[in-house]
């Protein structure tokens, strides 16, 4: 618990919000997407892996699926053949480890991760770290809720700590 409270204190300090983002596809999405006002919720009943999340964890997630226009969830890293699907699918990951020796360029740009906890464990904010630093990881957003990996590559790697 302590470390939640120094770790979301240090997140307020390093955060922006759409003023300090560069990248317009990043810009879009925060603006149009996590910045929208809407009160619903997608209903998360039928994926157990997402029932434990909190109402503003499932606000938020509920954002970048509609922004994206989600079709398909995903709860492990295994990446079809069909890589040039034209649907957006997102990969929801509950245990960080898993993304640790992950070859990030077996996915493409419509593919999307979402991390869960990044901020739980001072392991868990190392790791996500880690994930930041791997150069085929080009957009990475940290939520704190979540962390959000894309993979553009006709973009520069760049890292944004957004507020929402």
């Amino acid at each position: 618990m302590f470390y939640k409270t120094i770790s979301y204190f240090k997140f307020l300090l390093k955060s922006t919000n759409q003023h300090g983002v560069h990248s317009p596809f990043v810009y879009n999405f925060v603006t149009k997407g996590l910045y929208k006002k809407e009160n619903t919720i997608v209903d998360f009943k039928e994926y157990s892996a997402l029932k434990n999340l909190s109402k503003k964890e499932q606000k938020v997630l509920s954002k970048v699926i509609r922004y994206f226009k989600i079709d398909e969830f995903k709860f492990e890293l295994k990446t079809s053949k069909n890589s040039l699907d034209k649907n957006h699918k997102l990969f929801f990951i509950n245990q960080i480890e898993s993304l640790i020796d992950f070859n990030f360029t077996t996915l493409n740009s419509k593919q999307i991760i979402v991390v869960h906890g990044i901020h739980q464990q001072k392991e868990t904010t190392l790791r996500w770290q880690e994930i930041i630093k791997n150069k085929e990881a080009t957009v990475t957003i940290d939520l704190y809720y979540f962390g959000i990996i894309f993979i553009r590559k006709k973009q520069a790697k760049e890292h944004f700590i957004l507020r929402i």
